[in-house]
């Protein structure tokens, strides 16, 4: 899509559109809702209205104290009925908020939004996260209506090349702006000494151990097998290797996971533990950071551990590899290859100190040059007065 530049849209501007409304699938922290509530407070910031539709999460309290009016909406079921219900429940809003734009966070929410905003006249946005990937009936449908929206939100280019194919989207509808991340919060200057000790202690890290830390959920296959394969195939003592990720209730494949490490023989070099809040403190504990799964859109922990200034791995067959500079900031290895993946965790760990220090500042340079919220929240903005310009 042409849109403008985001350095030539001032923030100001945005005072001038309409009530934003996006619908969210929940605000329980993740990188869907933190985007939503991120642009949220830059419009308020701006002068402009936000309202944001979810179901009640954590994230709530955050957006009263930025006034960012919120929504109730029944917990996400990705159905087209509880779809068809929300329609029903956000009519009245849109009147009573005076919408302008309705823009869908996610796959599960663009039916709605797509529903709300052709029965009003209104501006529909729909941001793409994933590659079409419609396995269901119900999903094939969503996918669908994301990609009648008047502007789909790519986090890559990878994603965007597959919506445009897919769904036949014409490229002047699509546009690519990647999730940014608070440089304030991932900066390894603001991260004390005390918080390291204490999630090291809590974690029971070896103190005389490398260690490389695979942030994901343990819901499904993110690429952790393949990890421990490559864990297995470097044949090295000298590293801890945490899957971080683990949920209250231990879900099956968390199960799974524990076994295929004790039948490679790995269960004193591979462990799992819960994910935490101090993700930047994570980060710093590590001395690589990896990343995998195929068919990944984006990979927001991957641009974090940059901005930690550590060294990161990646799949090079996806959107997660637009995060990085191959090379430069870290490795991208073929998926399914388990001893390319070891290879690029040997590059990693064998780094001096005078190299690391130089990945380091380029990891940094790269993160705020290209993702920082506020270059997100610039482009999403410009995208919304553009759009509203030219009466889509």
């Amino acid at each position: 899509m042409t849109m403008t530049d985001a350095s030539t849209l001032p923030i100001a501007d945005a005072s001038r559109l309409p009530t934003v409304l996006q619908i969210v699938p929940a605000l329980a922290g993740g990188g869907i809702a933190r985007a939503a509530v991120d642009t949220a407070a830059a419009l308020v910031a701006a002068g402009a209205r936000a309202v944001i539709a979810s179901p009640p999460g954590p994230m709530l309290g955050e957006l009263r104290r930025l006034k960012v009016a919120h929504i109730a909406l029944p917990p996400d079921r990705d159905s087209l009925l509880q779809a068809l219900g929300n329609v029903r429940r956000l009519r009245r809003s849109i009147t009573d908020h005076d919408v302008g734009i309705v823009h869908s966070r996610s796959r599960a929410t663009a039916w709605t939004a797509r529903r709300l905003a052709r029965s009003s006249n209104l501006v529909f946005v729909a941001s793409a996260h994933w590659p079409d990937r419609g396995e269901r009936w119900s999903a094939r449908r969503m996918e669908a209506a994301q990609a009648q929206a008047d502007a789909v939100v790519a986090v890559s280019d990878f994603v965007a090349q597959s919506v445009t194919a897919s769904r036949h989207v014409g490229a002047g509808r699509v546009v690519t702006i990647p999730s940014g991340i608070n440089l304030d919060r991932f900066n390894p200057a603001t991260v004390r000494a005390e918080r390291l000790i204490k999630l090291a202690a809590q974690w029971r890290l070896p103190d005389d151990r490398r260690i490389i830390l695979f942030p994901a959920r343990l819901d499904d296959d993110r690429g952790q097998t393949r990890l421990i394969d490559a864990i297995k195939h470097l044949g090295r003592r000298d590293i801890y290797c945490l899957l971080l990720g683990a949920q209250a209730t231990p879900t099956a494949f968390e199960g799974d996971l524990k076994r295929y490490i004790e039948a490679r023989d790995l269960g004193g070099i591979v462990g799992i533990a819960a994910f935490c809040d101090d993700m930047p403190a994570a980060y710093m504990l590590s001395d690589v950071v990896v990343v995998g799964g195929q068919g990944q859109g984006f990979s927001r922990a991957l641009v974090e551990a940059q901005a930690m200034s550590r060294p990161v791995v990646c799949d090079a067959d996806n959107g997660a590899v637009e995060g990085i500079v191959p090379g430069e900031t870290g490795w991208a290895a073929p998926a399914g290859a388990p001893a390319a993946l070891a290879q690029a965790l040997d590059h990693a760990l064998r780094l001096t100190a005078d190299e690391r220090a130089s990945l380091s500042h380029r990891a940094q340079r790269h993160v705020r040059t290209l993702f920082s919220v506020d270059t997100m929240c610039r482009r999403t903005l410009a995208l919304y007065a553009e759009l509203m310009g030219r009466g889509a």
